[in-house]
């Protein structure tokens, strides 16, 4: 480049010499010849060396991470992975990448469009005519009669379910026939279609369900003898037509004296109980006794329930997996104190004070006016003071009771008197009392709101099929229904040992 300036120069040199005669004017030109050529030549070399500008946020911008170790100094700048060489990458598999990776585009966004609204006379979603499928819900706690379970001769059985339809059912059928077809037992019924059975048909009353007010009730099972059958249950609307809902043989075995329990000689609460006890609990065997009375394999009830002890004269004998909920709730009645006034002053007392009687918890029976077998079999669950006030199983009793504990007992709080911390109600309604001054209607509701239900239990005032204040039970129903439903009386929500 040094060579090739001098040659230029000279060449200039010569041509000023021929053109300007006189050392001034070659010289002036000979001086701003030189420095115009050199200053090309450094920019020509200079530029090559420069780094491309790149606009600002482009491609060309560093990371962060990069960045920052660039400013820490010393470290190594991170490969760029998509500059690979040659050697790292061959032609033919770079082309292959090339063709598979994504284009990448900025986000798509719809632009907002006004949904199409029907044309007039157009059926929409709303006018649609409903759903004509006909459904058949079963309910857990009393299976129809199915191949897993064996029926027994001369002994009544109980089936639930529901059918639902999206219109209105024409009819309900069930039936039972033998292997030949033969229909031996038939129940039919033609739902009024202005009320509500019409799309949610019942099998069963839960209040009587052995009498002939529903289908179950109906069928007379006891009369079939030993052998196999075939169960049938039937609906029909006006545009399904007739439809087979279920379809299953059963077996009815001779009766040897010895029962074995299975899910419909429970009120529903078989698998629940199951569920409580243990897997492998049930079933058990029984044998009928008079009066309503059973009597449970003394195996099975030497193997699943025990003792506990009680400040109520005598032992308990209960299941072994609820002996922690039963010691719990007797110690909640000792260590309580109460006082009810009004009409009437208790003083401070114990809860325990309110326990007069008891059967249970392990009583062999079957429930009160139906072949039911009691949760009492179980040894879960407990009756107190059965005869007392609304204490009976009698459906009737519930709006009695609700009104005499929603509206006529008023809770005051916890109070505290010598010493001693206790909850405070005042009654102001008319019935008379029984035990310690307090009256007869309440005296459950207190050793349930203040014991029982703490400790787990269900309380029998609660059933669907009827209302039973004396009954205090494990392994049955939700006890929250004390609680969070419409029909709670729960009033103590703070307890004095909390």
């Amino acid at each position: 480049m040094y060579l090739c300036e001098k040659c230029l120069l000279f060449s200039y040199k010569k041509d000023a010499e021929a053109a300007l005669p006189g050392h001034f004017f070659y010289d002036t030109l000979y001086t701003v010849m030189k420095r115009l050529l050199s200053l090309i030549l450094i920019l020509l070399l200079v530029c090559p060396l420069l780094p491309p500008a790149r606009a600002e946020g482009g491609e060309g911008t560093p990371a962060p991470a990069e960045a920052a170790k660039a400013l820490a100094g010393g470290s190594e700048a991170t490969p760029d992975p998509e500059a690979a060489t040659e050697e790292d990458c061959p032609e033919e598999d770079c082309l292959e990448e090339e063709e598979d990776a994504p284009q990448e585009e900025g986000p798509v966004y719809d632009e907002p469009q006004e949904e199409p609204q029907p044309e007039e006379g157009t059926e929409t979603e709303e006018d649609a005519a409903p759903d004509p499928a006909i459904h058949f819900l079963p309910e857990a706690g009393l299976p129809l009669p199915c191949e897993e379970y064996a029926l027994t001769e001369k002994r009544p059985f109980s089936f639930g379910g529901t059918v639902e339809s999206g219109l209105p059912l024409t009819k309900v059928s069930v039936a039972v026939s033998d292997m030949e077809g033969k229909i031996l037992l038939q129940a039919e019924e033609q739902p009024d279609p202005a009320e509500e059975t019409a799309l949610r048909f019942p099998l069963w009353d839960k209040t009587f369900p052995f009498d002939d007010q529903s289908l179950s009730g109906r069928m007379n099972f006891a009369s079939l003898r030993p052998g196999q059958y075939v169960f049938t249950l039937k609906a029909a609307n006006e545009a399904a037509g007739e439809v087979t809902l279920y379809l299953s043989a059963f077996t009815v075995t001779r009766t040897s004296g010895t029962h074995t329990l299975i899910p419909n000689d429970l009120r529903g609460t078989y698998y629940t109980a199951e569920a409580y006890m243990g897997e492998g609990t049930l079933p058990l065997t029984y044998q009928n006794g008079t009066y309503g009375q059973i009597y449970v394999d003394a195996g099975w009830l030497n193997k699943n329930l025990t003792y506990i002890d009680t400040p109520y004269g005598a032992k308990w004998r209960v299941n072994k997996a609820a002996v922690e909920p039963f010691k719990a709730a007797i110690q909640y009645t000792r260590t309580t104190y109460i006082h009810v006034g009004g009409k009437y002053n208790s003083g401070v007392i114990r809860l325990s004070r309110l326990v007069g009687s008891y059967k249970g918890p392990y009583y062999g029976r079957q429930e009160e006016n139906t072949p039911f077998i009691s949760p009492h079999v179980l040894g879960l669950s407990v009756d107190i003071n059965k005869g007392l006030g609304l204490n009976g199983a009698v459906p009737d009793n519930w709006g009695f009771l609700c009104k005499e504990i929603s509206e006529n007992l008023i809770y005051n709080g916890i109070q505290e008197k010598n010493g001693i911390k206790y909850y405070d109600f005042t009654y102001i309604g008319t019935w008379g009392t029984k035990y310690a001054n307090v009256p007869a209607v309440i005296v459950n509701y207190l050793l349930y709101e203040l014991a029982f239900y703490r400790a787990g239990f269900f309380w029998g005032a609660y059933y669907d099929h009827t209302c039973d204040a004396s009954h205090f039970g494990l392994g049955e129903y939700d006890p929250e229904v004390h609680t969070n439903s419409p029909l709670a009386l729960r009033k103590v929500f703070e307890y004095i040992d909390e």
